[in-house]
């Protein structure tokens, strides 16, 4: 408790002092006012006086600042824990006392933080970098079947139309097949499989014109292109198998395919499949592409000289652009790229005490790849990828226990906003049942797909933007 003398009320002075202790007619005033006694040149005042100007006047009694419970800055009341500030004085809070978390302590009904730190919802949290816009409100809709059979989702376009892969509801099996989808409005199309395939299909692209690329078959995949309910092959680079991972307005569709040798990258083009090739030089090392952009620049990942996989991005010319790693002796690959040639994927930083390797999500752009770091709220989930990246900058992907499997152990869909990182879970009413796992893509208008557990069932999403 802190004691402070407040401003005196002032008594008017009963004579002017002139020239020592005389006065103008005289007669000596008394000593101090009465209320004291000179000492050499000033006075020694009696029990409840103070001097001024040369005489004892009456001092007001000192008060207990803030009502014994806080402190006065200023013109306000810093109140203790379990007080708040109510006209000029320290009452009992009504409200319990703020946990303001470890950066941070409660100051009354509210708290201080550290630097670097701001309060959120009577916490304290790490401030937003400057310019990190806010997590918006969504919505979300399940995509699949009214009866839950469980299905997958991989991209959406700017429509809003949702590919991946459901249980279906028109081959036979227990458990039904996984079968490659269009989903649109509220309807679920099943795209079916190519000629000899057997009973599976995903896909993994959509244009804005509706047209769908993915794999047919799950032992031997074949590569399709889906427009208007009819699927046609793609071919390989002459051996086997192809997989299509993405396509752009333009019609032009990347993936990887076989040559017999190995699986290289692909550009498909007016019915043409090519190798782009990779950062080794070399045509018999492994090579996916995984995404293109509107100019026609592919992002996935190819050998180094060393042997090294790398994060690669082909340019419209031809060029192989190496985009380095978060560890320059260990691995990286890129998954998504958009319009202004920024970079998404995932790279190894470290080792767990087995020694299996750790993935964080990165970032590249202008010759720059960083770090995205992984989510504080969940420390068992020390892997994370990001998966895509919209033209705001806007980077979706997921954190979890097990890399590359989010169904196993811990793992949340997350997005990153001006390099912000938020569990979407946080979007989600109390009690829906839902917990999402991945977020796989993300168009201009920040709507969101991905897959999730609606009531232990692995079913795909989408979270709409409001």
């Amino acid at each position: 408790m802190h004691l402070r003398t407040l401003p005196l009320a002032l008594l008017a002075a009963t004579a002017i002092l002139l020239g020592g202790c005389g006065s103008s007619d005289g007669t000596e005033p008394p000593e101090c006012g009465g209320n004291g006694h000179l000492h050499g040149d000033h006075c020694h005042c009696d029990d409840g006086y103070t001097e001024q100007g040369g005489t004892c006047v009456p001092s007001e009694e000192p008060v207990v600042e803030c009502g014994g419970h806080g402190h006065l800055d200023g013109d306000h009341c810093h109140c203790d824990a379990g007080y708040t500030e109510q006209d000029g004085t320290c009452v009992p809070a009504e409200e319990p006392t703020p946990d303001c978390g470890e950066h941070g302590h409660a100051h009354g009904d509210h708290c201080h933080c550290d630097d670097g730190y701001v309060e959120q919802d009577g916490t304290c949290v790490a401030r937003p970098p400057p310019g990190s816009p806010e997590l918006p409100t969504y919505t979300l809709v399940p995509i699949g079947y009214p009866a839950g059979t469980g299905g997958y989702a991989q991209a959406l376009n700017d429509e809003g139309a949702v590919v991946g892969n459901v249980r279906s509801a028109v081959a036979g099996g227990t458990p039904p097949p996984l079968i490659a989808y269009h989903w649109s409005g509220g309807t679920l199309t099943e795209l079916g499989t190519l000629p000899g395939s057997n009973a599976f299909s995903r896909a993994y692209g959509i244009n804005a014109h509706g047209v769908v690329v993915g794999e047919s078959d799950n032992n031997v995949p074949r590569a399709f292109r889906w427009e208007a309910g009819v699927l046609t092959e793609l071919g390989t680079l002459g051996g086997t198998s192809s997989v299509a991972t993405d396509i752009n307005d333009s019609g032009v569709i990347v993936g990887g395919a076989s040559t017999g040798t190995s699986s290289r990258a692909f550009r498909w083009e007016n019915g043409t499949m090519t190798d782009l090739g990779s950062l080794d030089g070399l045509d018999t090392t492994l090579a996916r592409a995984w995404a293109i952009n509107a100019h026609g620049e592919v992002a996935g990942y190819s050998k180094n000289a060393q042997g090294v996989t790398r994060a690669t991005l082909w340019t419209r010319e031809g060029i192989r652009v190496n985009l380095g790693a978060l560890d320059v002796t260990r691995a990286s690959q890129a998954y998504d790229v958009n319009d202004a040639g920024t970079v998404v994927g995932s790279a190894v930083v470290g080792a767990t005490s087995g020694g299996s390797p750790i993935y964080n999500a990165f970032i590249w752009s202008d010759g720059t790849i960083r770090s995205l770091g992984t989510l504080p709220g969940l420390p068992v989930a020390v892997h994370s990828e990001a998966k895509g990246i919209n033209s705001e900058g806007w980077v979706v992907g997921y954190v979890g226990q097990f890399y590359g499997n989010t169904t196993l152990g811990t793992a949340a869909a997350v997005v990153w906003l001006g390099e912000r990182i938020h569990d979407l879970n946080s979007v989600l009413p109390p009690n829906s049942g839902w917990t999402l796992l991945s977020a796989e893509d993300i168009n201009t208008r920040g709507d969101i797909t991905g897959v999730g557990r609606f009531n232990g069932t692995l079913t795909a999403y989408k979270l709409v933007r409001q």
